[in-house]
């Protein structure tokens, strides 16, 4: 593999990114142009006889560094085989969008691309991602104001956008959407990006729509959208209905579904309102326990207590001098031993003192 040459952020010079990419055109057959945020190598026209490859011909690359550019990353992918065009996404300030698009010029050499290439190490820890490109040339449109006419809606993506094919909207009680499809992916594009700014306006009395990806395959979700709409300068605005009991026509009353990421979006945020909820419950039963242990402890009785601490007996009357008084006529008395309430471990005597003491004594 070649090495893949690397610009840090404060160190890439246009300049010299100039004469690198121009430095690939020289003594071949390829262009270099840069169009609408893509840059695209390609073969030129007297280079190639026949039509352009199929899509199927075609992969897509992502992950890729926002520095790395087309003097590594063709050199690299031509090694699977002949490149009839490499597309690079290119933002305003210079730097890649992280995605490409390499067509090659039969389905085996693009095969033979996401084999070699797909999880390769471009750098340290930095995986490239490829996989068969999808020709997605569908947009869907939802939360439509409800009120707005078919024909309205139709008249004003065709006025918004270029390269519309057909309209097909789906109607509810309070809701309305759209599927717009386009005759390529890149006009898809193209008006995803151009709706998300004037949708808004164009439907007007506060509409918020939402402008996403649809499923590049859904005929059975497409089969909810019963009204089908074109227009042309010729006829204008053209509005054909599918009869409900058409053969396979399904009930309208599931909403179309947006691409995967959009799934795991929504999917993150019910887990974590989930969470939530779960965090909140347990810390309400935690308080609520302390409370129980604050009220059960508040009911012990502290003079209870006072009573168990021990206290040093009274102190016994002093002897008489003279001989001890006769003990009284009956049962020796017992010994006093200290009882439990009034016994002192720092005071008491050790419990073999009299018999260490009187042994010592005999």
């Amino acid at each position: 593999m070649p090495p893949v040459k690397h610009y840090s952020s404060s160190e890439v010079n246009q300049y010299e990114l100039s004469t690198r990419l121009l430095s690939l055109t020289e003594n071949t057959s390829y262009t270099l142009t840069q169009i609408n945020g893509q840059r695209i190598y390609r073969k030129a026209t007297h280079a190639w006889t026949g039509p352009e490859p199929s899509r199927s011909c075609e992969v897509f690359i992502g992950r890729i560094p926002h520095d790395c550019f087309e003097d590594s990353l063709v050199p690299l992918f031509q090694q699977a085989g002949e490149l009839f065009e490499f597309r690079l996404m290119i933002n305003f300030s210079g730097w890649n969008r992280g995605y490409a698009f390499a067509m090659y010029t039969t389905e085996a050499e693009a095969g033979n691309a996401i084999r070699l290439f797909n999880n390769y190490m471009i750098r340290p820890s930095w995986q490239l991602g490829v996989c068969p490109s999808i020709n997605n040339c569908r947009i869907f449109i939802s939360r439509i104001p409800p009120t707005t006419p078919s024909a309205e809606i139709v008249r004003l993506l065709y006025a918004l956008t270029d390269e519309v094919q057909e309209v097909r909207i789906r109607r509810a009680v309070a809701s309305c959407a759209a599927i717009v499809e386009y005759r390529s992916h890149r006009g898809a594009a193209m008006a995803r990006k151009a709706l998300v700014a004037a949708a808004a306006a164009a439907w007007g009395c506060g509409a918020r729509p939402a402008v996403d990806w649809s499923l590049p395959q859904s005929p059975q979700l497409l089969k909810q959208y019963r009204e089908i709409g074109r227009w042309s300068p010729e006829r204008g605005v053209e509005l054909t209905r599918v009869p409900e009991d058409s053969p396979g026509a399904s009930p309208c009353n599931a909403s179309y579904t947006l691409e995967p990421w959009s799934q795991a979006r929504r999917l993150r945020m019910i887990q974590e309102a989930q969470r939530n909820a779960a965090a909140v419950e347990w810390s309400n039963r935690m308080s609520s326990g302390l409370e129980y242990l604050s009220a059960s402890m508040g009911s012990l009785s502290v003079g209870g207590l006072q009573e168990r601490v021990w206290a040093p007996p009274p102190a016994a009357p002093r002897a008489p001098s003279g001989p001890p008084p006769c003990p009284p006529p009956g049962p020796p008395a017992r010994p006093l031993v200290p009882t439990r309430d009034d016994f002192n471990p720092w005071t008491a005597p050790h419990p073999m003192y009299e018999f260490i003491h009187g042994k010592e004594a005999r």
